[in-house]
């Protein structure tokens, strides 16, 4: 893995922890986040839920060529073909999660 790789993996860690925390207070604060408008009307952003989103998925891609290229050899699978099928699954999450927040 290179450095923009892991550089990638850790602002998208960075930025589920925030997203984590910002979660928290909305609990604490006591919020009802039963629905994504409930969540957005308590003050948290739409264009920070998609930065997370996006990032989410871009960093699954990224940890599934990392897990493809360490297990698919193993057990006899391509390693592009394991990583294209973890690319597709991941954009279909992309798509309907972005559905979902617009």
């Amino acid at each position: 893995m290179g450095v923009k790789e892991w550089l990638f993996q850790r602002t998208s860690n960075l930025l589920f922890v925030v997203f984590g925390l910002c979660l928290l207070v909305a609990l604490l604060r006591g919020a009802s986040i039963a629905s994504l408008d409930e969540w957005l009307a308590g003050g948290s952003s739409r264009i920070f839920l998609i930065v997370v989103w996006v990032f989410a998925c871009f960093n699954s891609v990224l940890a599934g060529w990392q897990i493809a290229g360490d297990y698919a050899p193993k057990v006899g699978l391509s390693v592009n073909l394991v990583s294209g099928i973890i690319a597709l699954v991941s954009l279909a999450f992309l798509v309907l999660g972005l559905q979902i927040i617009l």
